[in-house]
């Protein structure tokens, strides 16, 4: 089935069918007929066609980098709801944290002539840059700043502080840290500076911190905590910079200290308030963000990109929790 063979179903021209389908202006009599061809024919226009013709395809692109799975559940699920409300698809993309992979996605989305392109993403972007200057559609960095761009992200510094200002350390606490990494800026050099200032303005000494690096996941958690312990140095706290990293620390301690009161145990902090973890581990000190709110205010920005309200670049930084302290 054809608009040609609609139109001469309906009675009238091909051009009728194509301000039908578009949304242009009709004699009411006319839309009904061609309603009707439609209905009884099971017509639907092609989408490739369409996208040819409109220059546009109501889908926004959505790239996903490597990141822990609550946050890309939660910010995935505000950004659909708000978008298809807003009458758009979205086209998701995964991609690891490997250099370029990203780029390469966004390449990919353009050539297919997406609307608009959400990066979520857990590492700086200015390779991307390049590509940003040439793309020609709205892009919206989810988890990053980057200089005149537009963002949405989250006060990671200001959560990590007032998480360590609340955990009632000492002069005399000793503390280990275990930092996400340098690469990943939200989760790595974010939160970490803003622990260790946190715990300066708890009075703790710079020589009873320990700051041991590695990735973020329960794994990486789990043998940067095993070989912390493995050593002489006894820690009333392991701070951990992600909730995944303090599911490892847990089950290390828990091998490590197992035949011990718990009393005599590290406390364990994590950050995200990762609801698996809470119910497995119990109460444990963290920082809570809402994702799903994050991604809702990154489509509701795509969307005012696209209908051209935003003239410059904006940046959004959302709220935090501390709990179980």
């Amino acid at each position: 089935m054809t608009n040609k063979e609609v139109a001469e179903l309906a009675g009238v021209s091909s051009a009728a069918v194509s301000r039908f389908l578009n949304g242009g202006y009709l004699s009411e009599e006319k839309r009904e007929r061609i309603a009707a061809a439609i209905e009884q024919t099971g017509y639907v226009p092609s989408a490739n066609a369409r996208i040819l013709r409109m220059k546009k395809s109501d889908t926004v692109g959505i790239i996903l980098t490597k990141s822990d799975e609550s946050t890309l559940t939660g910010v995935t699920a505000g950004l659909e709801k708000y978008l298809f409300a807003a009458g758009y698809g979205a086209s998701l993309a995964y991609v690891t944290d490997e250099e370029g992979a990203d780029f390469n996605a966004m390449r990919r989305m353009l050539e297919r002539q997406i609307d608009g392109i959400v990066l979520i993403s857990s590492a700086p972007v200015p390779g991307n840059l390049e590509l940003f200057e040439r793309a020609r559609v709205p892009i919206v960095i989810v988890g990053q700043h980057a200089r005149n761009r537009n963002c949405v992200r989250f006060d990671n510094f200001g959560a990590a502080y007032d998480l360590a200002s609340s955990l009632g350390c000492t002069i005399d606490s000793r503390v280990a840290y275990l930092d996400a990494g340098e690469r990943y800026r939200s989760f790595g050099s974010d939160r970490r500076k803003g622990f260790l200032a946190g715990l300066e303005r708890a009075g703790v000494p710079d020589d009873n911190i320990t700051v041991v690096r590695g990735g973020f996941s329960v794994d990486e958690g789990y043998y940067a905590a095993k070989k912390l312990l493995a050593g002489k140095t006894t820690f009333d706290l392991v701070a951990c910079a992600t909730d995944a990293m303090a599911a490892g620390a847990i089950k290390a301690i828990r091998e490590r200290y197992g035949a011990m009161r718990r009393s005599k145990w590290p406390k364990v902090s994590g950050f995200g308030n990762d609801s698996i973890l809470q119910a497995v581990a119990g109460p444990l000190p963290t920082v809570r963000f809402d994702y799903e709110e994050c991604g809702i205010k990154a489509a509701e920005m795509m969307v005012d990109l696209l209908k051209g309200e935003i003239s410059s670049a904006t940046s959004v930084v959302l709220g935090y929790q501390v709990v179980g302290v």
